[in-house]
Protein backbone atom coordinates (compact mmCIF):
# COMPACT_ATOMS: atom_id res chain seq x y z
CA UNK A 1 0.00 0.00 0.00
CA UNK A 2 2.80 2.41 0.86
CA UNK A 3 4.57 1.71 -2.42
CA UNK A 4 1.39 2.43 -4.37
CA UNK A 5 0.70 5.71 -2.59
CA UNK A 6 4.27 7.00 -2.73
CA UNK A 7 4.82 6.00 -6.36
CA UNK A 8 1.54 7.63 -7.36
CA UNK A 9 2.43 10.88 -5.65
CA UNK A 10 6.09 11.02 -6.63
CA UNK A 11 6.15 9.44 -10.07
CA UNK A 12 2.69 9.89 -11.56
CA UNK A 13 1.90 13.39 -10.31
CA UNK A 14 5.37 14.83 -10.83
CA UNK A 15 5.79 13.34 -14.30
CA UNK A 16 2.23 14.33 -15.26
CA UNK A 17 3.01 17.92 -14.38
CA UNK A 18 6.45 17.79 -16.02
CA UNK A 19 5.44 16.08 -19.26
CA UNK A 20 1.89 17.38 -19.55
CA UNK A 21 2.38 21.04 -18.64
CA UNK A 22 6.07 21.94 -18.72
CA UNK A 23 6.93 20.00 -21.88
CA UNK A 24 3.46 20.73 -23.34
CA UNK A 25 2.76 17.10 -24.27
CA UNK A 26 -0.82 17.17 -22.97
CA UNK A 27 -2.69 13.92 -22.60
CA UNK A 28 0.15 11.90 -24.16
CA UNK A 29 2.53 13.16 -21.45
CA UNK A 30 0.03 12.22 -18.74
CA UNK A 31 -0.37 8.73 -20.24
CA UNK A 32 3.42 8.31 -20.31
CA UNK A 33 3.57 9.37 -16.65
CA UNK A 34 0.92 6.78 -15.79
CA UNK A 35 2.83 4.02 -17.59
CA UNK A 36 6.05 5.12 -15.88
CA UNK A 37 4.30 4.82 -12.51
CA UNK A 38 3.20 1.28 -13.35
CA UNK A 39 6.74 0.32 -14.39
CA UNK A 40 8.31 1.76 -11.22
CA UNK A 41 5.68 0.04 -9.07
CA UNK A 42 6.23 -3.31 -10.85
CA UNK A 43 10.01 -3.09 -10.38
CA UNK A 44 9.60 -2.37 -6.66
CA UNK A 45 7.13 -5.24 -6.22
CA UNK A 46 9.36 -7.67 -8.11
CA UNK A 47 12.37 -6.60 -6.06
CA UNK A 48 10.42 -7.16 -2.84
CA UNK A 49 9.16 -10.55 -3.99
CA UNK A 50 12.65 -11.73 -4.92
CA UNK A 51 14.04 -10.58 -1.55
CA UNK A 52 11.56 -12.82 0.30
CA UNK A 53 10.71 -10.17 2.90
CA UNK A 54 7.00 -10.61 2.30
CA UNK A 55 7.21 -14.12 3.79
CA UNK A 56 8.27 -12.78 7.20
CA UNK A 57 5.25 -10.49 7.71
CA UNK A 58 3.18 -11.22 10.83
CA UNK A 59 -0.29 -9.80 11.39
CA UNK A 60 -0.45 -10.50 15.13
Amino acid sequence: MYVSIISTIVVRLFLSWLLGIVFDMGVIGIALAMVSDWIVRAVIFLWRQKSGKWKNFQVI
